[in-house]
Parts: structure tokens; sequence; C-alpha cells
């Protein structure tokens, strides 16, 4: 069973509280306990606010639709060494195929922004430092067992960021519709395409796994790196549609945690939890002041790939994966075998 929802959310200050800044903001030049920002806004200080990189001001505009139309973004030619063998991956300038050595990946992409322990026999070598160029190595034993990439520059079995229904169906030999995830079995790995079947109807990123991997466990280190994976693959999704980078609030993770993990306790899924509390109240149950939230939610897709995807293939889900009023973002992921949906993802934008 899969199911998910989107929630958008403007929360404006009270008269009463309103007052009591503004006679405080009269008194000192600072209100003690926040911080307040270049553009004006106050938020609660909070140390889980930091990111590597700082978007840029939202636009300003509070109307209940909180999409901004991305920018226009161009698409790189891959550049295509000649002889290149059909399942060798050609991703920022790199040739890696399943069964090389974790030495030659980096030797050639370098060290990893991340190594993730994950829900099957094998990490993922995290390559974030730039999110046009997004990719997952999954190394098993030294080896290479597969890999996903959104990266613009990607090539792989004739296939490519914008490539489109009919040149996959020329490529593979195949007689695919139009579909989300394209699934294409070989005798050594399985090969997943990711289309954008919301807008451009054309390929947005590849999921390869060999058949020699095998399910392990969501311990709560790899429940941990579900969640950070989510982060990269939003934030890899923004920054090819012109949208700025989010940043990480630990604060806001939490809440998002509690509630996939109190949906897949008690058997429901929805915004507003059985305690009748909404998104921004569970965010002000951990001490994070806002006047713009979101929240997607997710279940029974599994892995953090496959979820991220089913977002963007949502039109409201996107409204909130692109939203340029949105400055953070916390994510919580929960396994639960005996719950309906087994896996369950909370994402929590604020601004």
């Amino acid at each position: 069973m899969k199911k998910f929802l989107t929630y958008r959310l403007i929360l404006f200050c009270v008269v009463l509280l309103s007052s009591i800044l503004y006679l405080l903001l009269l008194k000192s030049d600072t209100i003690p306990g926040f911080a307040n920002n270049a553009d004006g806004n106050t938020s609660q200080n909070d140390e889980d606010l930091s990111g590597d990189e700082k978007p840029s001001d939202p636009d300003s505009d509070t109307s209940t639709d909180l999409h901004t139309e991305p920018e226009n973004t161009l698409t790189p030619t891959p550049t295509i060494p000649p002889n290149l063998p059909a399942d060798t991956l050609n991703v920022r300038g790199a040739l890696i195929s399943l069964g090389d050595s974790k030495k030659s990946v980096i030797k050639q992409l370098g060290h990893p922004g991340r190594i993730d322990e994950t829900e099957y026999d094998f990490d993922y070598y995290v390559y974030n430092n730039d999110y046009n160029k997004l990719v997952y190595i999954a190394i098993k034993s030294g080896k290479v067992m597969g890999f996903y990439t959104d990266s613009l520059d990607f090539y792989f079995h004739g296939i490519s960021s914008g490539t489109t229904l009919d040149t996959i169906n020329d490529e593979l030999t195949k007689n695919y519709s139009l579909n989300s995830v394209l699934i294409y079995e070989t005798d050594s790995y399985t090969l997943k395409i990711l289309l954008d079947t919301l807008e451009t109807k054309t390929t947005v990123g590849i999921y390869v796994l060999s058949h020699h991997v095998k399910e392990d466990a969501y311990t709560d280190s790899v429940k941990r790196n579900v969640e950070l994976m989510v982060y990269d693959l939003t934030n890899s999704a923004r920054v090819r549609s012109g949208a700025p980078v989010l940043s990480w609030s630990s604060s806001v993770a939490v809440a998002a945690r509690r509630h996939s993990t109190d949906m897949a306790a008690k058997g429901f899924f929805d915004h507003m939890n059985q305690s009748w509390e909404t998104p921004s109240d569970r965010l002000m149950d951990e001490g994070v002041l806002c006047n713009t939230v979101g929240e997607n939610l997710i279940g029974g897709y599994g892995t953090a790939i496959l979820s991220n995807h089913g977002w963007f293939i949502s039109k409201d889900h996107r409204k909130n994966m692109l939203s340029k009023n949105f400055r953070y973002l916390g994510v919580g992921f929960e396994f639960n075998k005996e719950s309906n949906y087994k896996t369950y993802i909370t994402q929590n934008y604020y601004r």
C-alpha cells in the first residue's frame, strides 16, 4: 500500500504577540532570545538552523499558493567517450561500472561527502557537494553494486537527463508507456528510470542495483541516513529547478520524526494527529517559531529515492518542494513492519 498527502499552512502572529514584540523593540535593538534576520523576519535562536549554504531571501508573497515558478535552467549535453559500454555510467567526468573497485570510484570522484549505511547490505557513497550533480554509489565489499544519479550530466545506456520516452524505447528496444518509473531488467541488474510525468515527460534520474544485493535492516543509523538522503534529493530537485538550497533543521526533524512514528504506531495517515495538533503545533512544541509551514507525507514507498520521486511527480507536493517561500527543512523517517504502510516519511518546510 502506498499513500501520500500534502499540507500548506500560513501561520500569522496574533495581535497580542505583535504588540509585545513591538514594545520590546522600542526598548532595545534586539529581542532577548531571538535573532533578527537581515530581511526583518524574526525567528527563535536555534543552532539547528545553520547550513553550508543559506538560501537567498524568498518572495514576500504570503498568499496560500506557496509555489514560485522555477527559473529556466539549461541541461548540459553529456560528453560521451567513444566506445563507451552501454552499462557504464558516465557522470561528473567519471566512468563507473558495476564491479568497479571502491578505489577506482574515489580516484575518479574523490572522497564522498558522506558514507551512509543503508537498509541493504551496501553503503552509499554520497557525492552531494554539487546538487546539480548528485550521485550515490552503492559499495559492498569494496565493489560497486549500483548507483543513483539525477546529475544534469549523466549518461547511461543511451539515457541522460531530459531523455524522452521515445528515445528510451529506442535505446532499450522496449515499448514502455509513460510512467513515473520505468523498470528494465537484465541478467545482472535492475535499472529504474525516473520520469517527470507531471511537466516535461522526460528523464530526471536513474537508479541501478545489482541482483547481488540483499535487504538488511532499518537500524536507527539507517533511519537517520534516509532522512539525510531525502534532504539531499529535495535540494537537488530545487537546484535543478532554479530554487535555492534549504538549510537543515534538527529541531524540525525531531518534530517530523515524531509524526512519522506516531502515524506508524497508531494506524493513521494525516497532517492532523490524534491529539488534534497541526504541523505548526508540532513545530512550536520543539521551540520553532515560524510564519510559513509546509508538510509532505508519504507512506509505503520504501527508499528515500522512490519516496522523493513520488512527491516530485505530485502537483501539490512539488509546490512545497520547490517553493521559494521556505528556508529550512526537517525530515523524519520511520519503519514499522507491523504498520499499514511499513515506511513513513514526513517533510516539514518552514520560514
